[in-house]
């Protein structure tokens, strides 16, 4: 799946958002979705399918907003649970210290502290210093239970989640404030997919639109990110080929095959049966079957939204079966990282991956706020898509109460989920990110495509720095049953 996130039916890869379930087959197949997670965006949107193909992309910089404002003042009213006269607490669960893949997502806790750290440097939050609470989901699912219960207890919210195994909601849910009323704790997820991307106190920097509302329809209608295509099919006329999706979470096939399809909506042919299942555990010697329907129908285009080793393994067995028709080879977002390259060498140039957030490698440099966290965190490499997922829902978080004391209310979970669910209307993590909905639980129409070049990820579309593709067009919507 596509683009931080990273939690939407459509694309996701890595970063923000993407839920990988424990139950799913074997240790095997679970090592290798962790790793997904761990490099996972998503990227969805709205619009029609029709009318997109012949819209032109326009370039567009977000503009900036107070998000990351530094806040003064004397400490302002607040009364609920993880609230006291001089702190603010916030939760943060993540997968950290587990078998599989040890220290996965300690790069989103040390975001969160860092961005803790920074404003209390700057005067703290509503008057107060905010105190990060760690837990550690360890990709177990009575761990992460607890660690919500835990939240639940002592913390005011929870900022950044990365929880590869959270599956009981009624704890978030249920959860109940200083009073004994069960309102509930705002979940700000760096990635999540149904059912905690449906679930009302989880909140995504880039929703997934109509999705919800229709899930329990026969033919549910779901919000695709199309930008990167209408992209493709203008740069490469008559492209067809395949697409590769994740069999390890059942999940994955319903949210992304309707993607899938309004790519080939908008112009390129399916080879073979189109869209194949494919283990993020499978081998390179599995990956064969796929290699010989490319040959065999000289496919130009590819999309493999499995996962970043999956990419580097089919490119490896491409380059082995001699396969050179191939025009466009695109990998979800997990694969903008460093470490793609480094694993894959120089057969993976040439990539595309699609980003619904500035590509934080180079774009530090355009963005002041996205400069300063990779300056306190202490360079590039110690951010990726999920930590910085994980610091657009901090400085989403930052926004909301920001937004509470200002409006002369009482800072409580009830009054925070009231901003959240009503105020967030064009929220872009100081152009972090293209302005989003997060209150109507929208898509963004915002994306950046970029492409490995000689080992170095560049962009292009939109190149200038600091900027996004903000075309309306960028999205999709598309009724479709899946089975």
């Amino acid at each position: 799946m596509r683009p931080n996130s990273e939690g939407r039916p459509g694309r996701s890869g890595a970063g923000r958002r993407i839920t990988r379930r424990v139950r799913l087959a074997g240790l095997a197949a679970l090592a290798a979705a962790v790793l997904l997670a761990a490099g996972c965006s998503s990227s969805s949107s709205s619009s029609s399918s029709s009318a997109a193909a012949t819209s032109s992309a326009a370039s567009a910089s977000a503009p900036a907003t107070s998000a990351a404002s530094s806040p003064t003042g004397a400490a302002a009213k607040a009364d609920d649970i993880g609230i006291t006269a001089t702190t603010i607490k916030v939760g943060i669960i993540a997968d950290v210290n587990n078998p599989l893949v040890p220290g996965l997502f300690q790069k989103s806790v040390n975001v969160i502290n860092a961005w803790a750290a920074g404003l209390n440097a700057s005067g703290g939050l509503a008057g107060r210093k905010v105190v990060v609470d760690f837990c550690d989901g360890q990709l177990n699912p009575n761990a992460t239970s607890n660690c919500v219960i835990k939240a639940c207890q002592n913390d005011f919210a929870l900022v950044g989640t990365s929880a590869n195994a959270l599956e009981d909601l009624s704890d978030l849910d249920g959860c109940k404030n200083s009073d004994g009323k069960p309102v509930g704790i705002a979940n700000l997820a760096a990635f999540a997919f149904p059912p905690e991307s449906c679930d009302p106190d989880t909140y995504l920097a880039d929703g997934i639109g109509t999705y919800c509302a229709t899930a329990k329809q026969a033919s549910p209608t779901s919000e695709a990110p199309v930008g990167d295509t209408l992209y493709f099919t203008a740069q490469n006329k008559g492209l067809h080929g395949i697409w590769l999706y994740d069999t390890d979470d059942p999940t994955f096939k319903l949210t992304q095959t309707p993607t899938f399809q309004a790519e080939s909506d908008l112009g390129i042919k399916k080879d073979g049966q189109g869209f194949y299942g494919v283990s993020g555990a499978a081998p390179q010697s599995a990956l064969t079957p796929y290699i010989q329907v490319i040959k065999a129908s000289n496919s130009t285009f590819v999309y493999d939204d499995v996962t970043t080793s999956s990419m580097v393994l089919l490119r490896r067995e491409a380059q082995l079966q001699g396969v050179s028709s191939v025009k466009v080879w695109e990998c979800n977002s997990g694969c903008y990282q460093p470490q793609f390259y480094q694993q894959g060498g120089a057969t993976v140039n040439g990539t595309y991956a699609m980003l619904l957030e500035l590509p934080y490698t180079i774009d530090y440099t355009a963005n002041p706020t996205l400069g300063k966290l990779v300056t306190e965190l202490g360079g590039v490499n110690n951010l990726d898509n999920n930590s910085l997922g994980s610091f657009i829902d901090a400085l989403l978080f930052q926004d909301a109460v920001q937004k509470v004391v200002a409006s002369g209310a009482t800072l409580t979970r009830a009054s925070l989920f009231n901003v959240l669910n009503h105020d967030e209307t064009s929220f872009n993590a100081d152009g972090i990110i293209g302005p989003t909905n997060v209150s109507a639980r929208a898509t963004s129409d915002c994306e950046v495509i970029m492409q490995l070049q000689n080992g170095v990820w560049k962009r292009v579309d939109p190149v200038k720095p600091g900027t996004f593709d903000c075309n309306p067009a960028n999205n999709a919507k598309i009724t479709m049953s899946v089975s």
